[in-house]
């Protein structure tokens, strides 16, 4: 939604009966503008035929990957081409349906585009959205395809050695789909997309009509697709190696964080920030580039911290918190899912995101 069509929506909301005229004279600008806005208005949703019924309910969206989880966990130092004694965990994963049900657990409203398949996976999947609060009425649901599985093998400090994941049914996110899903899309309040679906769904999505895109890069080889078009995006989440294929820099020092970040900048994306793991982020804007360091926190589990961070970040856009106010809570928000053996914790509440900043001194 642009500035201008959300100046009319508020007068709208004051009053339902007010006529183009009338609106023109309010916001100084020409009737036949007024009439353009409304109509864009009426085509993403915010308003519901002629008589100036508003839709309150602003949504996110969520576009990527819907896959399960299974993860190993080594009782002792993980040992390389041995068998080592340990614990398996299984659990609903996928890099947008992550994001998407950390958003839902901070009570935000939230959409989901994803493919899943007809089987017990692809159900557990639909099931478990619909419990939690996420809507999943605009995603594909394919006969004869396997929901993604994403293998995962942590070390004895919980951080990920090795992985594998078969999603070829991201594939079927297509262009086609994706057109075929513009007024939804477009009607979102932002757009989350991640790289699991294909080079050229993203790409359309960049050509939409005033959407916000915020970006989960996913990979270093996923990273590869929106290498040349990653000025589109409003916010991005890379960590060192993604920050490199996006920028062709080595951040293997802040100084050079520092550098990637401003190139970002440069080429247009609105707000950067760069995961240093364990030491931090590095986030900027055009009002500058910084670092904060992490506070030492127990992990448990590394996995999915990445997808409570995004959830922090589009949180705070969407309370109009400062870029700083937004990666400090972002933080807090990945700190509770690192002390969780879960890729999603049921810890992460609002509140308790709130009470883990007081806790790490990020207030």
């Amino acid at each position: 939604m642009t500035n201008r069509e959300r100046e009319i929506l508020e007068l709208i909301k004051k009053n339902p009966f007010i006529t183009q005229e009338e609106i023109a004279s309010k916001l100084n600008i020409a009737r036949a503008s007024v009439a353009v806005h409304i109509t864009n208005l009426m085509k993403k949703g915010y308003i519901l035929g002629k008589g100036y019924i508003v839709n309150e309910d602003e949504y996110v969206l969520v576009i990527g990957g819907a896959n399960v989880d299974i993860q190993g966990f080594p009782k002792s130092k993980l040992k390389f081409k041995d068998s080592n004694p340990g614990q398996l965990n299984m659990s609903l994963g996928g890099v947008g349906r992550n994001v998407a049900e950390n958003l839902a657990r901070l009570n935000v409203n939230v959409k989901l585009i994803t493919a899943v398949g007809e089987d017990v996976y692809g159900q557990k999947i639909l099931e478990h959205s619909k419990n939690i609060g996420i809507d999943m009425s605009h995603s594909l649901v394919l006969s004869g395809e396997y929901t993604s599985t994403y293998l995962s093998i942590l070390n004895e400090k919980g951080d990920m050695e090795v992985a594998l994941s078969c999603m070829d049914i991201c594939e079927k996110i297509n262009v086609d789909y994706i057109k075929a899903k513009r007024k939804i899309i477009e009607g979102s309040r932002l757009c989350v997309v991640d790289t699991n679906i294909p080079k050229e769904a993203i790409e359309v999505l960049t050509e939409f009509d005033d959407l916000i895109l915020f970006l989960d890069t996913v990979s270093t080889a996923k990273a590869e697709k929106v290498r040349d078009i990653i000025g589109n995006f409003h916010t991005v989440k890379p960590n060192i190696y993604e920050a490199e294929v996006l920028t062709g820099i080595c951040v293997d020092s802040v100084d050079k964080g520092k550098k990637a970040c401003e190139v970002l900048l440069n080429k247009g994306v609105r707000n950067v920030f760069i995961s240093l793991g364990e030491k931090g982020v590095i986030y900027g804007s055009k009002k500058g580039i910084h670092i904060i360091k992490m506070p030492k926190v127990e992990v448990v589990n590394a996995t999915g911290a990445g997808d409570a961070f995004l959830a922090g970040l589009v949180y705070g856009y969407l309370n109009e918190f400062t870029i700083e106010e937004t990666v400090k809570f972002a933080m807090s928000a990945a700190a509770i899912t690192l002390s969780s053996k879960d890729t999603i914790s049921d810890r992460l509440t609002v509140q308790n995101v709130k009470d883990k900043q007081k806790e790490l001194g990020l207030c």
